[in-house]
């Protein structure tokens, strides 16, 4: 890597660290269970149908608290398994699944009461599978209440949590000073390395990755990508990332970094940060940064950091 990319990569970080106002965290995702409700309002057309997200080759599974008597699923040949057992529909879909579609699931309850069925929208994405969903019926009884408490419990900590990041955030002193006094840097520096010939990248990325360096700091990893070829006319900008190991949990994206979106005949490059702990997954990693909507993604497998 070119002693000026590692340069922008320095003076990014310094730059973010010295903003007034820090940016807000990039939202992260982690799989954790989802937990839905069927049956709240009233008329069908009121609201559309939950959304289930899911991904080739990944399993979801679908727990409901009442056992399901059929399934009818939209495009059913496009899976490699459609599985009903009681209370519980695994669902595995094929390579074949496009992410611009929406596929329909319907499922009938057996004891006939109301309501009598559920609909649900499921969602193609490239790696962001719901890989357990925990369906409720009749909502407003206790155990859908209490699930639904804790729900709110856990996004109220997560505020909470953040807000307190960001205050403390305020108060700190500028440029290296500030890496040094949060010891976001320390006597290791900012570790580098970079092999675009070990990546593995997938063949409907919106952009062809010419290189990618990652790079670790005390409490920060980040990986920058260079590129070229848009395919397509729209300009790509960078809103939205993922870093998920091969085993492990998803590590938790800070910031997405991009000067200016990339146009047509344009060379483009972008960084994304995410935090480092001890207990993070040696790797490999995979990267996936998304344009606005979750739309036309870079996908980038066997990322390592140093």
């Amino acid at each position: 890597m070119n002693a000026s990319a590692t340069a922008l990569l320095i003076h990014t970080l310094i730059v973010a660290q010295a903003a007034s106002t820090p940016l807000p965290p990039v939202a992260s995702w982690a799989q954790t269970v989802r937990r839905l409700t069927v049956g709240l309002q009233a008329p069908r057309a009121a609201t559309p149908p939950p959304e289930v997200r899911i991904s080739p080759g990944m399993g979801t599974l679908l727990l409901f608290d009442t056992p399901v008597a059929r399934a009818e699923l939209e495009g059913e040949k496009r899976f490699t398994r459609v599985q009903l057992a009681g209370d519980t529909l695994t669902l595995m879909p094929s390579p074949s699944v496009e992410d611009s579609e929406e596929l329909r699931l319907t499922v009938h309850f057996a004891d006939g009461a109301a309501p009598t069925s559920a609909t649900f929208r499921l969602v193609p994405h490239p790696t962001l599978a719901d890989r357990q969903v925990e369906v409720h019926r009749q909502a407003r009884s206790a155990d859908s209440l209490h699930a639904e408490l804790l729900e709110k419990e856990e996004e109220l900590r997560r505020l909470r949590s953040e807000l307190a990041r960001m205050e403390a955030a305020r108060n700190l002193p500028d440029g290296l000073t500030g890496m040094l006094a949060t010891k976001q840097l320390d006597a290791n520096g900012i570790r580098a390395r970079w092999r675009r010939e070990q990546l593995v990248l997938h063949p409907r990325n919106a952009l062809n990755v010419t290189n990618a360096t990652t790079y670790r700091a005390a409490t920060q990893v980040a990986v920058f990508v260079e590129c070229e070829e848009l395919r397509g006319d729209a300009p790509w900008e960078a809103r939205s990332a993922t870093l998920v190991p091969r085993e492990g949990a998803a590590l938790r994206v800070l910031r997405v970094w991009q000067a200016a979106p990339t146009a047509a005949g344009m060379v483009g490059q972008f960084i994304v940060e995410a935090e480092a702990t001890d207990t993070m997954s040696p790797g490999p990693y995979t990267l996936t940064v998304w344009a606005e909507g979750d739309k036309r993604s870079v996908i980038l497998g066997n990322v390592m950091f140093p």
